[in-house]
């Protein structure tokens, strides 16, 4: 599981949240190869996602959580899992 915080805004308000989340393994391809051994980067898409508020799980609406996710999937850095 990994942890970021993100400001959600609603309305007029800002909400600032922490999110657990877990990916599925990354996998980072291989074009060094021969062809048949080529693979492009693979993986590395949200699989779970929780908001908390205080401590307290938070219900996101649909369009919430696809921006989350699309936050996550843009900076969590997948260099790190490629071990």
């Amino acid at each position: 599981m990994f942890e970021t915080s993100f400001t959600l805004a609603r309305g007029d308000d800002e909400i600032d949240l922490v999110i657990e989340y877990s990916l599925t393994p990354y996998h980072p391809g291989n074009r060094h190869a021969r062809a048949e051994f080529c693979a492009p980067p693979s993986g590395g898409e949200v699989e779970q996602l929780t908001a908390f508020l205080d401590g307290a799980p938070l219900d996101l609406t649909y369009p919430e959580y696809r921006l989350i996710e699309r936050h996550i999937e843009e900076t969590h850095d997948h260099l790190w899992e490629a071990d």
